[in-house]
């Protein structure tokens, strides 16, 4: 079995995973949203998402998303964008890299539980 969320890799890291936002600022039975705050350089430490979710842009957005495998992806989420994320995705962290304070909601979708054992390899099996 591959560790393809990198769940195995943070437990031998000792890591405690953080919860997906910084506060809870709604939540009923459909969705939890999330307010993500980041001074410049501060980080969001490594979480994983477990529902399909959306992020609104209300500020900032020059950001880099890194896996706990050391693969890092910059962001550009200006006021106003919006990202839909579908799919489970490694564990992950958060920095801002831009000059301003970076600042946004992040609707997670609770309908939809994803579970690690059972995600579509890149391949299209089922593991």
């Amino acid at each position: 079995m591959t560790d393809i969320h990198g769940l195995e890799r943070a437990k031998q890291m000792g890591l405690t995973l953080q919860k997906v936002g910084h506060r809870v600022v709604l939540e009923n039975d459909y969705v939890r949203i999330w307010e993500v705050a980041l001074q410049p350089g501060e980080t969001h430490e490594f979480h994983i998402h477990y529902h399909p979710y959306i992020v609104i842009s209300l500020g900032g957005g020059e950001n880099e998303v890194e896996t706990i495998f050391g693969d890092k992806r910059p962001t550009h989420e200006p006021l106003g964008a919006t990202v839909f994320i579908d799919g489970m995705r490694p564990v992950h962290r958060l920095t801002n890299k831009g000059k301003v304070p970076y600042l946004s909601r992040l609707v997670e979708l609770k309908q939809v539980t994803w579970r690690p054992e059972e995600t579509t390899l890149p391949t299209g099996e089922k593991r």
